[in-house]
């Protein structure tokens, strides 16, 4: 009788022990990812509520992420199927460009493409211009809907995201506010499947064949766990704003001024992949 006790007894502070070695191994803190960026974020796609961040308030330029507001404006305001000609101003933007034709007609949806997948800035231009009669007038789009977002540390100039010669027109952005933009645009079947594209073909009225390639190197990984959009200038360095690869997002994160853009980018994903799961 004494030796079943004490072996009950024994089976018990066995238990104690192991119980408070799991709980203490999951009460563990997750180290933060090493990251080249300057500014970062990552945000639950449901409640908008911050999982990580470094600096995600800093205002810095937002490149091309700029053309998820172009699209998703464009889509607000134009139907997939309308064709709409590419104008001089388009066509003499400057790279990247998919190389569309002055006067030739393109479908809105065949515009959105573009823009999203091979950044096309002639892309964007035009759809600019097809949505609010010029590119002027399409970037207070931008902004009212940056507002409406509450992207309040924003300020679009175009709708490209290139920088302006006029240094006085300042284009800004927070990885926060991107990620709120990106928040929203996700819900939007359209572009998140858009963004999920890695070659594509378009043509125009003219009939020629514009092939389009994914700037994001992410699509070509395994496991295909990031969609999303990049950007790049001299003065912005990297950027990237993107959502994990699963139909019910989990994640939204962003990246700003990036050295090494795909090394954070995949380090984001899988660190707010590992927090989402874990809490």
């Amino acid at each position: 009788m004494k030796k079943n006790r004490a072996r009950f007894v024994s089976f018990l502070v066995f238990c104690a022990v192991f119980l408070l070695n799991v709980s203490q191994s999951f009460a563990k803190p997750v180290a933060n990812p090493s990251l080249s960026a300057k500014s970062a974020i990552i945000i639950d796609s449901r409640s908008g509520g911050i999982l990580y961040s470094k600096n995600p308030y800093l205002k810095l330029p937002p490149a091309s992420t700029t053309k998820v507001m172009t699209a998703l404006i464009a889509l607000e305001k134009l139907p997939l199927k309308k064709k709409v000609p590419a104008s001089r101003r388009a066509v003499d933007v400057a790279p990247s460009k998919a190389g569309l034709t002055l006067g030739a007609e393109y479908t809105v949806a065949a515009l959105i493409v573009a823009t999203l997948v091979s950044s096309s800035n002639d892309a964007a231009v035009v759809l600019a211009e097809a949505a609010a009669g010029s590119e002027e007038e399409f970037v207070r789009l931008m902004n009212a809907k940056a507002k409406k977002l509450g992207m309040l540390s924003t300020q679009f100039v175009n709708a490209t995201g290139l920088p302006e010669k006029d240094r006085r027109k300042n284009q800004f952005s927070t990885a926060y506010d991107l990620t709120r933009l990106m928040r929203a645009a996700a819900k939007d079947k359209r572009i998140d499947y858009v963004m999920g594209i890695t070659f594509a073909t378009i043509r125009g009225t003219d009939g020629k064949a514009i092939v389009l390639r994914s700037h994001n190197k992410m699509l070509w990984r395994t496991p295909k766990f990031v969609k999303g959009k990049t950007g790049w200038t001299f003065a912005s360095r990297h950027t990237f704003v993107g959502t994990d690869y699963a139909p019910h997002k989990q994640i939204i994160f962003a990246i700003l001024s990036s050295k090494k853009p795909w090394v954070d980018i995949e380090r984001l994903a899988s660190f707010g992949l590992l927090l989402k799961n874990r809490g």
